[in-house]
C-alpha cells in the first residue's frame, strides 16, 4: 500500500499519521508528468478521496481501476452545496446539467459572479464525467448514493458503506444526578459557514431558555468567515438575556473535542443545506451525546428521533423548530438520560469492522483477482 498526497501541506488540524511500511508518493512537480512517480508505482487499485483538481483526480484514477470516496457534492452541484437560498432556503434535487445556470443567480445557489459560475460548472461538468468513468462510487450514506444515481451514475456502481466512530466509547455524567436548575450546556462542533446554521442556533438560544426557565450555555467551537459576525450577535443576545452564556473555543484538538462533549448535554447540528451524511454526530454519540439537528440529508440516517436525540422540522430551517427541538432533547433529567443511552446504543453500530467490510467488498468487485485483505 502507498499513500499519494496532492498537497504537503501541515495546517492547524494536524497532519496523516502513516503506519509503519506505508510508502509515501507525492506529486512530481518539476516533471512534465506530475504522476510520473505514482505511475512507476504501478498501483492495481485507486483508492480516492477529495482531490480538489478534478484534472488531477481525472488522470489519478485512469491509473488502474479506481473507487472514488464521494464525501460531498463535488460533480452533482455548480456550488457544491445543493442548497436554493432564494426565496427561502431549500435543499436542491435537481441533476447537474444546463438548467442549473439559468437558476443559480435567481434562487440564490452560490455567489453572484456570473463568470465563477460558468467556471464552477465546467469545472463540476468535468468531475461529474469522472464519476460516471470510475469503477466504483462509495458514499457514506444512503441520501448520498441517492444523488449519485440520479446524476446519471450508474446504480450497479454505486455503493454505500456505512462509516465508524473511532476511540472507545467514553463514560458520561448522569444526567439525572446533576443539580436541579443547574445550566442546560449545549455544543457545537464545526465549521462557522453560513450553511452550517449556527445564526440559526444562536436566534434559537433565547427561545429555549425561556421554554425550560434554566441558563443555557453554549460553547461554539471552531471557526470560519462568520465567527465575526456571529460572536457580535451572540454578545448582544447575552446583553439582553442574563440566562445566556456563549463562548467561541475555536478549532479543538481531538483531546479538547473530547472535553467539551464530557461536557455537553446535547450537541446541536443545526446545519441548513442537506449535510451528506454529519460525522460529528456519530462522535458526539460515542461520548454519549445525544444530538438536535435539523432533519437533512443523511442526518437521519444516524440520528432517530425520540431516541439519540431530537429532530427538528427541516422544510422551513426555524429558529423556533430548532429550540423546540433542543426543548425536547434537554426538557428533563430523564429524558436527557434516556436520550444518552441511545446515543450511546446508536454509536456502537458505527463499527470500523462494517466499514472494512464494506470497502473489501467493494475492492473485491472492482479489483477482480487481485486480493485485498486487512488486518482486524
Amino acid at each position: 500500500m502507498a499513500f499519494f498526497s496532492a498537497s504537503d501541506e501541515i495546517t492547524a488540524r494536524g497532519a496523516i499519521a502513516l503506519p509503519q511500511g506505508v510508502e509515501r508518493i507525492a506529486l512530481d512537480l518539476g516533471a512534465s508528468d506530475r504522476l510520473r512517480l505514482l505511475r512507476a508505482w504501478r498501483p492495481d487499485l485507486v483508492f480516492a478521496h477529495g482531490l480538489e483538481d478534478p484534472v488531477l483526480e481525472r488522470d489519478v484514477v485512469a491509473l488502474a481501476p479506481a473507487v472514488i470516496v464521494q464525501h460531498t457534492y463535488h460533480g452533482t452541484c455548480i456550488s457544491s452545496s445543493k442548497t436554493k437560498t432564494l426565496p427561502t432556503v431549500r435543499a436542491c434535487t435537481r441533476a447537474l446539467g444546463p438548467a442549473c445556470l439559468a437558476i443559480y443567480l435567481p434562487r440564490g445557489c452560490g455567489g453572484r459572479n456570473p463568470l465563477t459560475m460558468v467556471r464552477l460548472y465546467r469545472t463540476q461538468m468535468a468531475r461529474l464525467q469522472t464519476l460516471e468513468s470510475v469503477s466504483a462510487v462509495v458514499t457514506l450514506s444512503e441520501h448520498m448514493a441517492g444523488e449519485m444515481i440520479r446524476n446519471g451514475v450508474d446504480a450497479e456502481r454505486v455503493h454505500v458503506v456505512p462509516p465508524f466512530v473511532s476511540g472507545a466509547a467514553t463514560p458520561f455524567e448522569s444526567a439525572s444526578d446533576r443539580t436541579p436548575g443547574a445550566p442546560v450546556r449545549l455544543l457545537y462542533l464545526g465549521r462557522l459557514e453560513r450553511l452550517k446554521g449556527v445564526d440559526r442556533l444562536l436566534a434559537a438560544m433565547p427561545i429555549v431558555a425561556r421554554a425550560i426557565e434554566r441558563p443555557v450555555w453554549l460553547t461554539v467551537a471552531g471557526d470560519g468567515s462568520q465567527r465575526p459576525e456571529l460572536e457580535r450577535v451572540a454578545a448582544a443576545l447575552c446583553a439582553k438575556d442574563a440566562r445566556l452564556r456563549i463562548e467561541f473555543a475555536g478549532w479543538q484538538s481531538e483531546g479538547e473535542r473530547a472535553e467539551q462533549l464530557a461536557r455537553a448535554d446535547a450537541l446541536v447540528v443545526p446545519s441548513i443545506w442537506p449535510e451528506p451524511f454529519g460525522l460529528v454526530g456519530l462522535e458526539a454519540a460515542n461520548a454519549g451525546v445525544p444530538a438536535v439537528a435539523f432533519a437533512t440529508g443523511g442526518i437521519p440516517e444516524w440520528l432517530e428521533d425520540g431516541v439519540s436525540g431530537c429532530l427538528a422540522r427541516s422544510e422551513s430551517r426555524k429558529p423556533s423548530d430548532l429550540a423546540a427541538a433542543i426543548v425536547a432533547c434537554v426538557k428533563d433529567a430523564d429524558t436527557l438520560q434516556r436520550l444518552r443511552a441511545g446515543a450511546r446504543r446508536s454509536a456502537a453500530r458505527w463499527t470500523i469492522a462494517r466499514h472494512l467490510d464494506g470497502l473489501d467488498r467493494v475492492f473485491a468487485r472492482v479489483a477482480g483477482a487481485v486480493s485485498i485483505g486487512h488486518a482486524s
